[in-house]
C-alpha cells in the first residue's frame, strides 16, 4: 500500500515523510528501517546489503539533532544505547531520535561461518574494519577439522581489502553422538595453526569459542568437572602457541558447562563477550563470568543479515 507524502516542520526544517517497513536493520552508520529506495529516505542515507529482499531495499539511517544532542532515528522498538527523545523525527510516534549516553568504543566488525558472494566482500571492506572467520569446526564426523571455506574466505577478505582479518577455533569437545572420538586438543591446535602458516595469512587476533552445542554435535557436555580440566588444558596449549589468543564466550552459559559462573578456565587471555543487546560498543558490556571483568570484543546481535548475508556483528578494540 502506497500512502500519501506528509511535510512536516522539525526545528524549521522539512521532513518528506515517506512510506515505512516495520523491519529494523543496524549499519556501522547507525540504526535504521528498511525502505524501498524509490520511497526516499527522509532527509537520511540508504545503505545496502543490510537488508533482506530484493536489491532495492536498503537500510535507512537518518541523522537527528535534539537539545540533548545528536543521534539517529529510529524506531523504540530496537535498543536505543542512551535515550529516545520524540519530536525529532519524521513518522509515527516511535520513530524517535537515539541520543547515545556516551560514544560506543570499537571498530565495527561482523564474523561469518558460510561463504559469501564476492560483492559481499567489496561491502564489507568499505562498511567494516574487522571480519572473523570460522577457521576450524567441530565437525563431530571426523572429530575436528579445518573449515573448508577458511582458506577462500581468508583469500576474499584480504583481497576485496578488509582492513583486519581475525580467525575464531570451534573445537571438538565432548562425547559426540556419531560415536567418533574428537582428536586430541593438540592435534586439532596444530591442524589449525597448520592452515594458517601453510597459506601464509596474516592474521589479527586468533578466537577460541567456547559454547555449549547439542543435536548433531555435542560440545562441553562432559560435566562441569571435566569441562573444567578441558578448557583449561586448551588454554595452557593456547598460551604455549606464540600466537594472540583470546576468548570467546556468552556469560549465560558459563555456569552450564562449568558448574558456575564464576568458574576460572582462562581470564588471562582476553574476552570477546556476547552480548545480544543490539547495542554496538565494547565499553557497553556489563556482564562478564569466569575471572573476567572487561572484554576487549562483543558480539551484540546473532543471525541478521549485512551486506547481503548472513552474519553477526561485532566490535572489536583496535
Amino acid at each position: 500500500m502506497i500512502f500519501p507524502v506528509f511535510y512536516l516542520l522539525f526545528g524549521g526544517v522539512s521532513a518528506t515523510l515517506e512510506t515505512r517497513q516495520t523491519t529494523s536493520c543496524t549499519t556501522p552508520n547507525g540504526a535504521g528501517y528498511c525502505g524501498n529506495t524509490s520511497n526516499g529516505c527522509s532527509g537520511g542515507t540508504f545503505y545496502a546489503g543490510f537488508c533482506p529482499g530484493a536489491s532495492n531495499i536498503q537500510c535507512c539511517v537518518v541523522p537527528c539533532s535534539t537539545p540533548s544532542g545528536s543521534g539517529h532515528c529510529q524506531y523504540t522498538s530496537s535498543t536505543c544505547s542512551g535515550s529516545s527523545v520524540s519530536g525529532y523525527c519524521p513518522g509515527a510516534s516511535d520513530y524517535q531520535c537515539c541520543v547515545g549516553s556516551s560514544s560506543a568504543t570499537g571498530l565495527p566488525g561482523l564474523d561469518i561461518s558460510g561463504t559469501p558472494p564476492a560483492a559481499f566482500w567489496t561491502c564489507a571492506a568499505s562498511n567494516y574494519k574487522v571480519v572473523a572467520l570460522r577457521g576450524y569446526q567441530q565437525a563431530c564426523g571426523s572429530g575436528g577439522q579445518v573449515a573448508s571455506n577458511f582458506v577462500a574466505n581468508y583469500r576474499a577478505a584480504k583481497s576485496a581489502g578488509v582492513p583486519r582479518v581475525d580467525a575464531y577455533m570451534f573445537p571438538c569437545t565432548g562425547t559426540q553422538p556419531t560415536g567418533v572420538a574428537c582428536k586430541s586438543p593438540a592435534t586439532q591446535l596444530a591442524e589449525f595453526l597448520n592452515a594458517i602458516d601453510n597459506n601464509g595469512m596474516t592474521l589479527g587476533t586468533l578466537w577460541f569459542d567456547i559454547e555449549p552445542t547439542s543435536g548433531t554435535c555435542n560440545a562441553w557436555n562432559l560435566g562441569a568437572t571435566q569441562n573444567t580440566a578441558l578448557a583449561r588444558q586448551w588454554v595452557s596449549l593456547l598460551q604455549g602457541s606464540g600466537r594472540k589468543w583470546g576468548i570467546y564466550a556468552n556469560g549465560n552459559q558459563w555456569s552450564g558447562m562449568f558448574g558456575s559462573r564464576s568458574t576460572d578456565v582462562g581470564s588471562q587471555l582476553p574476552l570477546w563477550a556476547v552480548q545480544f543487546d543490539r547495542t554496538p560498543g565494547v565499553n557497553t558490556v556489563n556482564t562478564f563470568m569466569g575471572g573476567w571483568t572487561s572484554a576487549v570484543a562483543k558480539q551484540y546481535i546473532l543471525d541478521t543479515t549485512a551486506c547481503g548475508f548472513s552474519v553477526d556483528l561485532d566490535s572489536f578494540l583496535a
